[in-house]
């Protein structure tokens, strides 16, 4: 049985004046990156928002001025919990965000009892291995 895989970053501060598709909004490289290659290798991208929660690089949404914290993660974790619930593996590209998006995402996949990975750091590093990881965790023998 093949893995259901979703690939997911934090938000970013720079975004565009006018609603538009996530993985549009952000005026982050990394973001811009990960939404393109998520097409590519048509695996379900998301984007960690502090306002929204969890939104498919696709949705559309307004521009916001919020951060992640501890508060705004528990006001979310319902509607991140019912994104996650749909795979089986969460790949993470911390790529130099905050930590408070990784410690929210990991709390709840651990409540979830979801196989959660992060990888990346800042200025994009590691961003190269994203289709290795996504090779070796969507193998259909077992991995947890």
């Amino acid at each position: 049985m093949k893995r259901k895989i979703v690939l997911i970053t934090a938000c970013g501060n720079k975004k565009e004046n006018k609603s538009t598709e996530a993985g549009k909004l952000y005026k982050s490289s990394r973001i811009r990156h990960l939404y393109k290659r998520s097409k590519e290798l048509n695996i379900p991208f998301y984007i960690l928002s502090a306002k929204y929660g969890l939104v498919s690089g696709d949705e559309i949404i307004a521009p916001y001025n919020q951060v992640m914290n501890k508060k705004h993660c528990e006001k979310l974790k319902d509607q991140i919990e019912n994104v996650l619930e749909n795979f089986d593996i969460i790949i993470y590209y911390k790529g130099g965000a905050r930590k408070e998006y990784y410690n929210c995402l990991e709390k709840i996949a651990k409540k979830l009892n979801k196989k959660f990975v992060s990888f990346g750091y800042g200025n994009m590093g590691d961003i190269g291995k994203l289709e290795d990881i996504i090779d070796e965790f969507s193998a259909t023998s077992s991995i947890f």
